[in-house]
């Protein structure tokens, strides 16, 4: 079933079990924001929950129409209780809903006392010239608003030798601060309401309670005296004779309206039966039901059970959440705190984790034929309760009932717990109506004015001098639940351009509206799916319009489009409209910020939703323009540095190619990689490498400089290309093939020395790739050999043995015999090569004198034998 209009058909089928629960879900049962039960699932399928749940221990009554529930629908009740057509009715909430407005802007200036509606005006009361500014220039700036003031009369300051002031000197400001000066001077005994009329404030008392003290019943309220039963400071007229718009009045005791067992509506696993009130969202977007809470009966209740004439008709879901007073379902008194006592809270429960065929909609019963029920109040949005308001009661016990708000106030019910401990008071945010009227079941039931949903139903009258409904505000009710949303009615959209038969260009705007009956909740927009493209919302104004451009490529387009509003939506919309070809723009191509880059992987810009863009030039890749006119193409496959140049084309089929779009994006090189050398390598003088080397980008001038003095770099003049030595230094060598290499030089002293590479392209240099070496000193030569003994000269006719050796040389000429380049003028030469000649002469003295001294050894062993 859509959620635009329900299903008769459904809901005329045999009443099995199962098409009982449809019935039920369509909303045959009480305030139950309109249901339908999903095809998908097996007929007369039930959770085992509901089978489970344990029903009443009585006889369950049925509700006060005979033969089921009243037949009367809303546009019967708004006739018999307002006398107003169902249009009214509707325009009655339209009113409500500007006459809260105006009070949010007028709260905060002096001389404001409250404000009502009446006779399809809107009555500002107070005083003072602020407030008289304040209204005309609210009524100037809304023309057409039935906006009007109505001065009271300004209480006039006491003389200031007066030694207390007079009664009747103070102005109470709000219901808030009102309430809790009473609960700090006078108590809760006998509270029942502190309440605004719109024109002054009412302080209720009578019959609620025992007193605190004695723990003895309250004398009941007689007529129209008020009863004195405070137990503070001060009396109940003490305190209201204090205050110029404050008066005293009798009350009758307030009970929640859910003490009866049985009957059409929703059973609580704890015994309560209660009518559902509105459908909601939890945070994650799950549907959820809200009720009043004291049907959760301060926890107790866990699960609920669906009804029809008596009978369980299946589950309908698991109490989530219940607040009956104050957080915690705490009562108006919290002891040790003294500096704020009143309590002040709410009546609201969630019903959640519901059962999967069961849809809950927005929108309300009319209480019309059960077997085809419609059409039904749909639920646009939530309005704050006004004085005079137009608003009707909906509930499985009574059907509907309608009435103007009387007042809006703070308000004293008997908690769960009231008749072991009658300090058990839970006060709530509430207004009350003297006209509409209630009974015990309708609980949880929906209040509504127009097509906005008001409050949920929380108590009636339990006996006394009048009779009255009382609600929870719904918006005071939904503060205490962060995260959920109220299910809003949204109509599917609508296409006005381009019209049946007519053609619109592509990158033109394809416009439509949302039907404004019922009107659109604020914060509506449309969502639009089109094929190949993720979702996007495009906003809708005050009338209801919305707008996008339609993409290319030409040709017939057919897309989605639903009203969301949070969690709400309406059902989705299949729109078709016929796209006629169009020439290309150029694309626009974003220079990035912060050049020059250390990297460019993706190019960005503008160009027409939905055309292809391709990118050429030093870099190249290609993308899609989004619904937004926003495009990235990466080109991380191509690099390149220095001037790199983008080009931009965009394509669509069917479409010649734009123009180009032309870009130059400055990007420095990486850092080069140096491989013949890693840090804490060591090298020794006498043992050095032929060359550094290691690898960069392709065609890259390097630098190399050690300990920060540069060895090798770029130099000017001579052919392109070509690099000539600068004084001192040796010529610079290009990258190869992604290698490069230098000679190692020459004239290191010994420690540690650091090596730092760079690479260049069009004069942007990378960052340094460095690297740390120590250099060891050669191994020193060996001690020379000790001077040999004396030998006595041999006899003549046996001469010594003479040993010639060749001299020692390099043999290949060169100083360093481990192949490194010599003094090329840039590092003085020092070091081993100059000790090379010296230590060849004394290795071959010392082989010399070895040699004659085994001679003589040898000679004396001779002659001795």
């Amino acid at each position: 079933m859509n959620r635009d209009h329900l299903n008769v058909n459904k809901l005329r089928r045999a009443l099995s079990l199962s098409a009982v629960t449809g019935l039920l879900a369509a909303s045959a049962y009480a305030a139950v924001p309109a249901w339908a039960a999903g095809d998908d699932k097996a007929s007369g399928a039930t959770s085992p929950a509901a089978s489970s749940a344990a029903g009443p221990a009585t006889e369950t009554p049925t509700p006060a129409a005979s033969g089921g529930i009243s037949a009367a629908g809303l546009a019967d009740a708004v006739q018999r209780d307002l006398g107003v057509t169902p249009e009214q009715f509707d325009a009655a909430g339209e009113l409500g809903v500007q006459a809260e407005a105006a009070a949010v802007k007028l709260r905060a200036v002096p001389g404001y006392t409250g404000i009502r509606v009446k006779d399809s005006r809107i009555i500002v009361t107070g005083s003072g010239d602020e407030l008289q500014a304040a209204v005309h220039g609210l009524a100037a700036a809304a023309p057409g608003l039935p906006l009007e003031l109505e001065l009271e009369a300004a209480v006039t300051p006491e003389p200031a030798a007066s030694a207390s002031p007079a009664p009747g000197y103070e102005l109470a400001a709000n219901t808030e601060q009102l309430f809790q000066a009473y609960v700090r001077d006078v108590g809760i005994t006998g509270l029942q309401a502190v309440a605004s009329t719109g024109s002054k404030f009412v302080i209720r008392t009578g019959g609620v309670n025992a007193p605190e003290s004695a723990g003895t019943a309250a004398p009941a309220a007689t007529g129209s005296a008020a009863t004195e039963t405070g137990t503070g400071k001060m009396s109940p007229s003490e305190f209201v004779s204090r205050y110029a718009n404050v008066e005293l009045a009798p009350g009758a005791p307030l009970k929640p309206e859910a003490d009866v067992l049985g009957g059409v509506g929703y059973a609580a696993d704890s015994g309560w039966i209660c009518s559902t009130g509105f459908s909601a969202f939890n945070p994650a977007g799950l549907p959820a039901v809200l009720t009043a809470g004291h049907c959760g009966e301060d926890g107790a209740s866990k699960t609920a059970d669906l009804l029809f004439q008596g009978a369980r008709a299946g589950f309908l879901g698991n109490f989530e959440f219940s607040q009956f007073g104050g957080p915690g379902n705490t009562p108006v008194l919290q002891p040790n705190n003294a500096t704020d006592p009143g309590n002040v809270g709410t009546d609201l429960s969630v019903i959640g984790a519901l059962r999967a065929d069961l849809d809950p909609l927005p929108a309300v019963t009319t209480w019309g034929d059960q077997t085809a029920p419609g059409p039904d109040v749909k639920i646009i949005g939530a309005a704050a309760p006004v004085i005079g308001m137009d608003v009707c009661r909906s509930g499985w016990r009574t059907g509907w009932s309608c009435g103007t708000i009387s007042e809006v106030g703070i308000y004293l019910i008997e908690g769960n717990n009231y008749a072991d401990d009658q300090k058990d008071l839970r006060a709530i945010r509430g207004f009350l109506s003297l006209d509409v009227q209630s009974a015990g079941g309708d609980s949880g039931g929906p209040w509504i004015s127009g097509n906005f949903a008001v409050g949920i139903h929380s108590a009636g009258e339990s006996g006394g001098a009048q009779n009255f409904a009382l609600a929870a505000t719904l918006q005071d009710a939904l503060e205490v639940l962060p995260g959920y949303q109220l299910e809003v009615f949204l109509n599917k959209p609508l296409l006005t351009s381009p019209a049946p038969g007519e053609t619109v260009q592509a990158g033109q705007a394809i416009s439509g509206r949302i039907p404004a009956e019922p009107a659109s909740a604020a914060g509506t927009a449309v969502r639009i799916t089109l094929p190949g493209h993720a979702p996007f919302d495009v906003p809708v104004d005050n009338a209801g319009n919305w707008s996008f451009n339609v993409p290319w490529p030409a040709g017939s387009l057919t897309f989605q489009a639903e009203t969301i509003n949070g969690h709400s939506r309406s059902k989705a919309a299949s729109l078709t409209a016929e796209v006629a070809p169009a020439p290309l723009a150029a694309p626009t191509i974003a220079v990035p910020a912060g050049q020059p880059l250390t990297e460019l992987t993706t190019l960005s810009g503008t160009g027409a939703p939905g055309a292809t863009v391709i990118v050429s030039g030093d870099v190249a890749g290609s993308g899609t323009v989004g619904l937004d006119g926003q495009w990235t193409a990466s080109v991380a496959g191509t690099a390149a540095f220095g001037n790199v140049t983008a080009n931009a084309v965009l394509s669509s089929p069917g479409t010649a190619d734009s123009p180009a779009a032309t870009a130059t994006v400055q990007v420095s090189p990486p850092r080069p990689v140096i491989a013949s050398i890693h840090d804490g390598q060591h090298f020794r003088q006498d043992n050095l490498p032929r060359t550094i080397s290691g690898s960069g980008a392709e065609g890259a001038e390097v630098t190399v400089s050690i300990d920060g003095k540069p060895l090798y770099s770029p130099t000017s003049g001579g052919p392109a290309g070509s690099r000539s030595p600068a004084p001192a230094l040796v010529p610079l060598e290009l990258v190869g093939g992604g290698t490069w290499q230098v000679p190692f030089p020459d004239g290191l002293a010994p420690g540690t020395h650091t090596v730092s590479v760079t690479q260049a392209f069009d004069g942007l240099s990378s960052p340094p790739a460095t690297a740390s070496f120590v250099l060891d000193p050669a191994p020193a030569a060996p001690a020379p050999a000790a001077p040999a003994p004396a030998v006595p000269p041999a006899p003549a006719q046996d001469p010594p043995a003479v040993v010639v050796l060749p001299p020692v040389r390099d043999p290949a000429g060169l100083a360093n015999t481990s192949g490194g380049v010599g003094n090329n003028g840039a590092l003085a030469v020092t070091g081993s090569n100059a000790l090379v000649p010296a230590a060849g002469a004394a290795a071959a003295a010392i082989a010399v004198g070895a040699v004659l001294m085994l001679l003589v050894r040898r000679r004396k062993q001779r002659t001795r034998g």
